[in-house]
């Protein structure tokens, strides 16, 4: 159990700190949008608020259907490549042409909401089918939440494995 909390940690203070490093380059890109610069603080949060109900929702969803698991493994990894692509436009100084970056930084607080929308819709999906295949009170029932402690509380035993044949010869 210890490992699992040292490396939820290291994680959490990576997060932390790609949070930190990616402010200004996200918050820049906005403001040379046009966007004021108490609005163009506001663009990296939303962005990491985003991300943070995506991984959360990747957790949730590690028993879901392939497409639930798709749609939110897809989301975080194009979060993260808007995250490092706007970092690395900042970093280079590279200009955008202004009117397709304030189209796109008009649109991106909606693209999000609608992206963790639908990513708490499937949290919601998924902890129902859970919940109607275990009804409460009945043997096994799992909590509230979409997956138990051990992930492989509820597998099934392996097998016995046979013993090895003696080499003795009778």
């Amino acid at each position: 159990m210890t490992a699992v909390v040292i490396v939820i940690t290291g994680v959490v203070l990576l997060a932390a700190a790609a949070f930190v490093v990616s402010y200004a380059g996200i918050g820049q890109i906005a403001s040379s949008a046009g966007v004021s610069p108490s609005l163009a603080g506001l663009y990296p949060l939303i962005i990491d608020a985003v991300l943070v109900v995506a991984c959360a929702a990747a957790l949730a969803l590690r028993g879901g259907g392939w497409w639930m698991q798709g749609y939110v493994w897809l989301s975080v990894i194009v979060l993260l490549a808007v995250v490092a692509v706007a970092g690395a436009v900042h970093a280079a100084g590279i200009s955008l042409p202004h009117r397709p970056t304030a189209a796109a930084v008009a649109a991106l607080p909606w693209v999000v909401f609608l992206l963790g929308f639908g990513l708490g819709l499937s949290m919601l999906r998924h902890l129902r089918s859970v919940r109607a295949a275990n009804p409460p009170g009945a043997p096994g029932t799992v909590s509230w939440w979409p997956w138990t402690a051990d992930p492989d509380a509820d597998a099934a035993p392996l097998p016995a494995q046979p013993e090895p044949a003696s080499s003795k010869a009778e």
